[in-house]
């Protein structure tokens, strides 16, 4: 607020201090035309007085002032010119009515010289100089021993001099009241017109900050920055960007109002870029500040092209974002001989709003290329995956068929339980262990592949696939108890082998998770619209800061040592949690309050899945749908 009365009264005084200088400049030439009619009246009318030559001189004298005052006006402020010229009336005034105050009525020139003064100072300045005034021609007739009449013409015209310096005073507060309200009406339009100036470039620069950043391409990001620019710089506009490698400026976008102008300064640039710290473009990236030259200043090498495309000026300000160097602005004209401060600011304020601009394109840019290499990196793993899983098929097939015949065979051959028959179990547990990992990897490689599972829906009893699950589960772990509460029936639309591949994960999953035994106890009821299905387990449970993260891909809690306490990749319920979202559904875990320990699985799916976004099958060589898996081996 202070700064802005401040602003206000420099500039009131700046339109007072013109209004003076105007005034001075006209009373220097109405003084230098009285000066011509005196001389011209000295030359005609008194060619025999004896003081011709002096008065001619003072007339000289004060012309020459007259003539000097434009001079003093442009090195000295208005008031000390007035002082003086004043000063040198009143000597003038004095030396005629010296010389001549017998055959002239030389006195009536200080009525002048009073107006003068009141004028220039006002109504105190008036009657003060109309005494000074008085004072000197009362000392130049009484040094002349004047007569009777003399002396009474004296008193006359001293009041005649008092009464013009209060007269001219009062007048002079009429006139300096006007131009003062005439300079405060111009500081009025002035700061309006620089407000108004103010808010259009406030705008266009909002805009102009809101077009940049419309884009994250980075070349149509430049080229937004160069034509936004065009609009409020020189003839034409350059973006540049910083090669950190060859440390070479290189042009990558133009624009201007003069397009023959920009396009051949872009040529040359491009064919020559600047080297950083070399030129005024290459300066400005070097300093990180604004740099501007001019033709006469480009040196013999021209690296900015000043003399090869004839211009005349060139300005570069550095495009900066985050402390980082972004790129360099330049602009320049055909004509002129700088830039401008106008101009200067103007391009460090496009400058300033278009670093965030191009930064967001790079790092897009960056984003970009980093997910290609990604997707790249993540299609090969997932071929390798693909491959790896097909490859080890073919053996595992073998294996579990062979394994199959000799355990015939040594069931024909021999009776009760042997050595030879509990190895082949083994080895056929041991395969369709490795079967469903290498279907576990298989199935999270198309889900990565294709953001989702696909699914085949048909009418069934979702009660029996928990019969199912659990009968399977029961016989492969005859010693834990598994207890199942579902009503008579619950009929499904949804993909019953997803759905079985899903009982079959959390089955497993609180098997494993409750080693030390304790009941597992599997709800399924109706919920409206939906099925919900619940696993509980008694056993160690899951913290409550590992939850979020169990249906993760190759995910599992940790012991206290940071070591996996059971075996198994983690991807169970990474699949299952595809699987229930594939049919429009929701997966989670909780803590089992019942039991006071263990976690307790659940999900729910619609009586009638609609898959959220159904998935194109890639012609990749596999089998379309997923393959449920036999649990039983």
């Amino acid at each position: 607020m202070e700064a802005s009365i401040a602003d206000g009264r420099h500039e009131l005084e700046r339109h007072l201090e013109d209004q003076m200088r105007a005034q001075e400049r006209q009373l220097a030439w109405v003084r230098l035309g009285m000066v011509l009619v005196a001389a011209l009246i000295v030359l005609l009318y008194a060619p025999l007085l004896p003081q011709r030559t002096v008065l001619l001189a003072v007339l000289g004298v004060v012309g020459v002032s007259s003539l000097a005052i434009p001079w003093l006006l442009g090195r000295f402020p208005s008031r000390e010119v007035g002082i003086v010229t004043t000063a040198l009336d009143m000597a003038a005034v004095t030396v005629v009515v010296y010389v001549a105050g017998d055959l002239l009525d030389a006195h009536l020139f200080y009525g002048l010289v009073i107006l003068g003064a009141a004028l220039r100072f006002g109504l105190g300045a008036s009657i003060w100089s109309s005494i000074v005034m008085s004072s000197l021609y009362a000392a130049v007739v009484l040094t002349m021993q004047p007569d009777a009449a003399s002396l009474q013409a004296l008193s006359v015209r001293i009041g005649y001099l008092i009464g013009i310096g209060v007269v001219a005073g009062l007048f002079s507060r009429v006139v300096i009241h006007r131009a003062m309200e005439n300079a405060r009406l111009q500081q009025r339009l002035t700061e309006d017109e620089r407000d108004a100036a103010r808010t259009a470039e406030r705008e266009l620069l909002s805009r102009l900050g809101r077009d940049f950043a419309a884009s994250l391409e980075r070349d149509t990001t430049a080229l937004t920055i160069a034509s936004g620019a065009a609009e409020i710089l020189g003839d034409a506009v350059l973006v540049l960007s910083v090669d950190d490698g060859l440390q070479r400026l290189r042009p990558i976008a133009s624009h201007g109002r003069d397009g023959a102008l920009a396009d051949a300064w872009r040529a040359h640039l491009d064919a020559r870029m600047p080297r950083v710290g070399e030129g005024v473009i290459g300066s400005a990236a070097a300093t990180v500040a604004a740099v501007e030259a001019a033709r006469s200043d480009s040196g013999a090498r021209d690296p900015d092209g000043m003399a090869a495309v004839d211009l005349a000026w060139v300005l570069a300000v550095p495009i900066l974002a985050g402390g980082r160097l972004q790129g360099v602005l330049a602009t320049t004209a055909r004509v002129g001989e700088s830039a401008g401060d106008d101009l200067h600011r103007l391009a460090e304020a496009v400058a300033e709003r278009a670093g965030p601009a191009l930064q967001n394109a790079q790092l897009w840019s960056d984003l970009q290329d980093r997910m290609a290499r990604e997707q790249a990196a993540q299609r090969i793993k997932d071929d390798f995956l693909s491959i790896v899983s097909h490859e080890l098929r073919t053996p595992l097939t073998s294996i579990q068929g062979y394994s199959q015949l000799l355990e015939g065979r040594l069931r024909g051959d021999r009776t009760g339980e042997s050595k030879e028959m509990a190895h082949l179990r083994v080895i056929r547990s041991q395969v369709g262990r490795m079967r469903r990992l290498v279907d576990d990897l298989l199935d999270v490689s198309r889900i990565d592949r294709r953001g989702g599972v696909s699914i085949e829906t048909s009418d069934f009893d979702l009660v029996d696939e928990l019969r199912e699950a659990v009968s399977r589960s029961q016989g492969e772990h005859a010693d834990r108890e598994i207890v199942l509460r579902a009503p008579e029936s619950l009929g499904v639309h949804a993909d019953r082998d997803r759905i079985d591949q899903v009982l079959a994960n959390l089955l497993e999953n609180a098997v494993k998770y409750s080693p030390d035994g304790g009941p597992i106890i599997v709800t399924g009821e109706g919920r409206g619209g939906e099925v919900e299905v619940r696993v509980a387990d008694a056993g160690l449970g899951i913290p409550e800061e590992h939850r979020a993260n169990v249906f993760e891909r190759f995910y599992q809690a940790d012991d206290d040592a940071g070591r996996r306490r059971f075996g198994g990749l983690g991807l169970g319920l990474y699949i299952s949690r595809a699987i229930v979202d594939a049919h429009g559904g929701r997966i989670w875990v909780a803590a089992n309050t019942d039991a006071g320990r263990g976690s307790v699985f659940g999900f729910r799916i619609p009586r009638v899945a609609m898959p959220l976004a159904p998935v194109d099958i890639e012609p990749t060589g596999e089998p379309p749908p997923f393959v449920v898996r036999n649990r039983g081996g």
